[in-house]
């Protein structure tokens, strides 16, 4: 009696458990406001969601995952000083060439020039829609979130995270 109850045990916790499961929703963004979303915050942010890192001189740029690249300077590598945050919605990936960062801000590659020494940024290129839109986590981008599906003249730049609890119980 005591053997079944012992193999009978982790079904009745299989069978009366609850979870919690993630599905996502886009951060959708107007168009125009994503043509001029390109800025300096003006002070630093904290590092949440860090993604691909890229090192410029003594700077170290360290893309904060749809959000835009924190600007690290990093004169005293012991040291490393979070100085400020370019706003580059949809940002994902970043390379620097010629003083110039090249970013994806949502589906368009955007250069930017920066001056270390003001902490100033002004965009100098924008390529349109020249890159994939941002997949949701799962790899895909669902079709109650396709373009033909959502408003207008947007832009897909984020995903978040809506979590459901599922009780297998009720």
């Amino acid at each position: 009696m005591l053997k079944k109850l012992f193999f009978l045990a982790p079904l009745l916790l299989l069978f009366t458990s609850s979870y919690t499961s993630s599905s996502y929703t886009p951060i959708l963004m107007d168009r125009a406001k994503l043509e001029t979303s390109v800025a300096m915050a003006g002070m630093a942010k904290p590092i949440t969601n860090p993604g691909k890192i890229c090192v410029y001189k003594q700077w170290v740029l360290l893309v904060e995952k749809y959000k835009g690249i924190h600007l690290i300077d990093n004169t005293d590598p012991a040291k490393p000083v979070r100085r400020d945050f370019l706003r580059i919605p949809g940002c994902i990936d970043i390379a620097v060439g010629h003083g110039i960062i090249y970013a994806d801000n949502a589906v368009d590659l955007v250069g930017v020039s920066v001056n270390f020494s003001t902490l100033k940024a002004h965009e100098v290129c924008r390529q349109k829609g020249v890159l994939p839109e941002i997949v949701s986590p799962y790899g895909y981008i669902p079709s109650a979130f396709s373009r033909r599906n959502r408003p207008a003249n947007t832009e897909i730049v984020g995903w978040k995270a809506d979590e459901i609890n599922v009780n297998t119980y009720e």
